[in-house]
């Protein structure tokens, strides 16, 4: 698996405090079966945010460490983007600043339990430098929980979508679980992370989400959403989508459809 979606570099938000926590979790992620991974530190209005240069320091600095310890992973410097206006100022065309691994897709986070008013505006603009946005863990959301279409609406015009692996197996609870299982079963999850901060709590083994998604999905769709996927953004390659026309929601007419989704 490549992990798109991690706060493993130390001392730059509420992730790992210091290189020991960083390895702890490149270990774990190691031993899970993770291959590459993304760190991606919040960039938030307002708070004391890291600025590019000292992520891409700092990345190198666990990329050392973690060969010297002998663990087999590659670290990729990111971030996770607040959707907030002012940001999109670290935003620049033909610059990978604060995007995924040296790419053109850039994480984007909304505000926990709003969605702006200038959001399919915000998703447009990132566009327009030429860049690609992928909402991380909208099954997270309240608002998009009970507006699916709206998030359907963004994927159609270009947005792309990562959830974490733990949504699945309901470590954010079971409304979550379920809004997650919609998003697999209607092909709109493209992309993986843990969002992992600490080895007690959020952390970076993979291997029962891993497991569970084995028995909802074909091999092909979870080597998709696992590995092909993701190797694209580290490749800076495009990413071969096909959104659905419609979402086809849980009522009783799609019953079996969503039959192998569901508990």
């Amino acid at each position: 698996m490549i992990d798109i979606h991690t706060h493993i570099i130390d001392g730059i938000d509420d992730g790992a405090q210091n290189m020991e926590d960083s390895l702890a979790l490149l270990k774990m992620a190691a031993e899970s079966g993770t291959t590459d991974i993304i760190a991606t530190p919040h960039i938030i209005e307002g708070a004391s945010h890291a600025n590019w240069q000292t992520i891409l320091t700092k990345t190198e600095d666990l990329n050392r460490n973690a060969q010297d310890a002998g663990i087999p992973i590659r670290v990729y410097a990111g971030a996770e983007l607040e959707m907030n206006w002012d940001m999109l100022t670290l935003l620049k065309t033909g610059q990978s600043d604060y995007c995924l691994a040296g790419s053109r897709y850039v994480l984007v986070e909304l505000p926990a339990n709003t969605v702006p008013n200038y959001a399919e505006e915000f998703l447009y603009e990132v566009q327009i430098k030429e860049l690609i946005p992928i909402i991380a863990h909208p099954e997270r959301h309240p608002y998009l929980a009970k507006h699916p279409r709206l998030l359907h609406q963004w994927l159609r015009n270009g947005a792309l979508v990562q959830c974490n692996i733990g949504s699945f197996t309901c470590k954010f609870g079971t409304e979550v679980k379920n809004f997650a299982n919609l998003l697999l079963a209607n092909n709109m999850v493209h992309f993986l992370g843990t969002d992992a901060h600490s080895v007690e709590h959020r952390h970076t083994d993979t291997t029962a989400g891993l497991e569970l998604l084995a028995h909802k999905v074909e091999p092909e769709v979870l080597n998709r959403i696992t590995t092909a996927n993701p190797a694209a953004i580290i490749a800076d390659r495009y990413v071969d989508i096909e959104i659905p026309k419609e979402i086809k929601l849980p009522d009783d007419k799609n019953k079996g459809f969503f039959s192998s989704f569901f508990d």
